[in-house]
């Protein structure tokens, strides 16, 4: 639900989820491995950081498995791309449905994207108390 909320996607180089994308062709190159080590860290981060937020609250597993089941939609795209079938088809209609319309610059999505963040992350330390 919060892809319904405008922000920036960063590009990949040789991964695409278009609608029209053929991933079945990629090939191990530089920008493969680019790709792949940006989405590692862009997920390592985000596991991260709801660990700081929200352990001790709550037991390292729940934590990774929500930080996991809120990734999730992202990678599912990608195995839409390899296998268009159900139920992937109906999950990748509901995320095109659910996710923004409005594209933004990468300074304003990144500015609202920490905006958000922080809100996030004052309301979980607000919690904690």
């Amino acid at each position: 639900m919060i892809d319904a909320i405008p922000h920036w996607d960063y590009p990949l180089q040789a991964i695409s989820v278009r609608k029209d994308a053929d991933n079945q062709l990629l090939k191990a190159d530089r920008r493969l491995w680019m790709d792949l080590l940006t989405i590692a860290s862009d997920a390592s981060t985000g596991f991260a950081l709801a660990i700081l937020l929200f352990y001790p609250s709550a037991p390292i597993w729940l934590i990774a498995l929500g930080a996991a089941a809120g990734m999730l939609p992202d990678p599912l795209q990608f195995v839409h791309s390899l296998y268009r079938r159900e139920p992937l088809v109906m999950l990748q209609r509901f995320h095109v449905w659910i996710h923004t319309k409005r594209r933004l610059n990468w300074q304003i999505g990144i500015v609202s994207q920490a905006a958000f963040a922080a809100l996030v992350a004052a309301t979980a330390l607000v919690a904690k108390q």
